[in-house]
């Protein structure tokens, strides 16, 4: 199989080893990647290619990188390589229906979550949102409708109970090389066709925003904790102490205490060195903040330097 890997991110690196490592014993081989196009980065605003780009050309794969998956060039340049299975992990564009018919055999995708549940593109983030104990990987076809497409494969994963948007995607994606030669497997059989979706199971992501990151202490210390899980490393927990934000590193719950004080009140726990905030139900513990502008700091070294220490209270501000 002639197989072309879509994918912009660094922990999609992972499955594209995998098919780089087996490619040759299998009869395969990776004939190209696409990605997206470099883009500036930092206050120089120096063009940088996308980890999977720069990953492909160390390693002498021819790589396209369109600004429009549309685009006539970039479909011409697509076609040439003569692809029989294109592979998307968590490429950034959406697909036209002229990409979907030069493939040979299929165009799949790699989704972390077990669909049909999590369609869209924060699967992740959604699962540690609810609270859920477990999700897993899909690899499926790609049609035009997002995330709709027949299962080939789906492996159901654990979730731990303190892992984070960004540990969770690479734990997962990692998981994913071998399911994914699994699915290619499937697909040497040109009359495999795959499970349909239970349409009557289908629930979608929403869309993030940055603003989603300030805490609310009206909530109890557990959907606070949830949420910066889900948030991290994008876009991240922040609090205000007056009109001064402050950015939340490290934390966790401590839902068993409750310090029977309005939402919000910070106190220093002498014992843990933590600081400790009152929610709508049990306390939050914070071991690491930053503030806007400056450096990381301990709770200790963050409480030692507050003038006055009787009446700290985190507030969100109004929108």
């Amino acid at each position: 199989m002639r197989l072309i890997f879509l994918g912009s991110p660094e922990p999609v690196i992972a499955p594209l080893k995998a098919l780089l490592a087996a490619a040759a014993d299998r009869g395969d081989e990776v004939v190209g990647v696409v990605s997206q196009p470099a883009r500036p980065v930092g206050r120089s605003g120096t063009l940088s290619d996308p980890p999977v780009a720069a990953f492909a050309k160390a390693h002498g794969i021819p790589t396209l990188q369109p600004t429009k998956s549309s685009d006539p060039e970039f479909l011409q340049a697509f076609s040439a390589l003569r692809p029989d299975i294109a592979i998307t992990a968590a490429f950034g564009q959406i697909l036209p229906p002229d990409f979907l018919q030069i493939p040979k055999r299929a165009t799949i995708n790699i989704h972390p979550s077990l669909l049909p549940k999590y369609r869209g593109a924060t699967p992740v983030p959604a699962s540690l949102l609810a609270g859920d104990e477990a999700s897993g990987v899909s690899v499926l076809f790609t049609v035009q409708k997002l995330d709709a497409g027949a299962l080939i494969v789906q492996e159901r994963l654990p979730i731990h109970p303190d892992e984070t948007t960004g540990q969770l995607t690479d734990r997962y994606f990692g998981a994913s090389g071998p399911l994914l030669l699994t699915a290619i497997d499937k697909l040497r059989d040109p009359h495999f066709v795959g499970d349909l979706q239970d349409e009557s199971a289908v629930t979608h992501c929403r869309k993030i925003e940055k603003t989603d990151g300030e805490v609310d202490w009206e909530q109890p210390s557990t959907v606070i904790y949830r949420r910066f899980r889900a948030y991290e490393p994008w876009p991240g927990s922040y609090t205000h102490l007056g009109d001064k934000r402050l950015n939340l590193l490290e934390i966790k719950s401590d839902s068993e205490q409750d310090s029977q004080q309005p939402p919000g009140t910070v106190s220093y726990d002498k014992k843990q060195r933590l600081l400790r905030v009152t929610t709508a139900e049990g306390d939050l513990l914070i071991a690491k903040l930053k503030p806007a502008g400056g450096k990381a700091l301990t709770a200790e070294s963050f409480w030692n330097g507050l003038k006055e220490r009787t009446q700290v209270k985190f507030i969100r501000l109004p929108v």
